[in-house]
């Protein structure tokens, strides 16, 4: 095999899945993570690579104590896509499956996905339904999909419907072929990574949903995550409108931002909710005015249940 993500073990040795973890500073989680890994059922073989992208702290330290129990490499810091790239090029299964370091799979997760991509030759990727873990520990959304939910075809993929991710990146698992095709990640991408893969990959055939929850993902939002959030989608509305043309652009920036508005309105931060309305209404007036508006109406119609209980 050649290409960007040539590995240079003997192919007799190759593991069917590859389990990639990219971590920076998260010794508040990432044993949990690999413990989940190591965990799985799946006895038609798979390795862990841990991707240590210039830790600090002591996730250095939690990972030594694995020994050779995973591969554990510590490139050069380049953000989150050159850390994946980088145990991409090292794996050595026909399949590669991404796991944040504050997130946990079932021990069930990966004989599922792969017996789906099994099932389904002509998909280059499987994903499955997760539950949203806050900092607190409790359940805060225990599905992400609804009822008779499908996988995107590509034009959905491209126009997004809310602010979040299509597909989360903890739940993905994809033919190794079908990642060097597209060139992995993009490197140029410090947020919505993730988002820009999924819709190359779409770009290579259809996808399989395993419509059980495999994953816990943990998530706690801050005034750091929503601009991280909106700033990743500006560089991904511009991402694709370099692939696509300028008619592909916009949508992501316009989401984040009303998503954005508001959690910082949540959090008392009402300057920064104004301004992103006002960003999101000279963007495109039509859609953002009504969203607004019915968000205020469902807000002041939970005050008043409120003040009456």
């Amino acid at each position: 095999m050649s290409g960007l993500f040539q590995s240079e073990h003997d192919t007799a040795l190759h593991p069917e899945v590859s389990v990639i973890i990219p971590v920076r500073n998260g010794e508040r989680t990432l044993a949990r993570a690999i413990d989940s890994a190591l965990g799985q059922r799946f006895e038609r073989g798979f390795e862990v690579i841990v991707i240590n992208d210039g830790s600090t702290d002591g996730s250095a330290d939690i990972l030594r104590g694995y020994g050779d129990r995973i591969v554990a490499i510590r490139p050069q810091h380049q953000g989150l896509s050159a850390a994946r790239n980088a145990g991409a090029r090292i794996a050595r299964g026909e399949y590669l499956a991404f796991l944040d370091a504050d997130d946990e799979w079932m021990p069930e997760k990966l004989a599922r996905v792969v017996s789906a991509l099994g099932e389904r030759p002509e998909c280059v990727l499987a994903y499955h339904d997760a539950r949203e873990i806050g900092l607190d520990g409790r359940v805060q959304r225990s599905s992400y999909y609804y009822k008779g939910y499908s996988p995107p075809s590509f034009e959905e993929l491209r126009t997004p419907r809310g602010h979040e991710n299509p597909i989360l990146p903890s739940t993905v698992v994809i033919r190794r072929e079908a990642f060097e095709r597209i060139g992995g990640f993009n490197e140029q991408l410090t947020a919505s990574e993730d988002i820009y893969m999924l819709i190359r990959a779409r770009e290579c055939g259809p996808f399989a949903f395993v419509p059980e929850v495999l994953a816990d993902r943990e998530f706690g939002p801050s005034a750091g995550r929503e601009t991280w959030y909106i700033d990743g989608a500006r560089a991904l509305d511009r991402a694709l409108a370099a692939r696509y043309g300028s008619q592909a652009a916009g949508g992501f920036l316009f989401a984040a931002l009303l998503w954005c508005a508001g959690a910082a309105y949540r959090r008392g931060d009402y300057k920064s909710a104004i301004t992103r309305c006002l960003s999101a209404i000279c963007r495109n007036p039509i859609r953002a005015i009504p969203y607004i508006a019915v968000r205020l109406a469902a807000r002041a119609a939970t005050t008043r249940e409120v003040a009456q209980a």
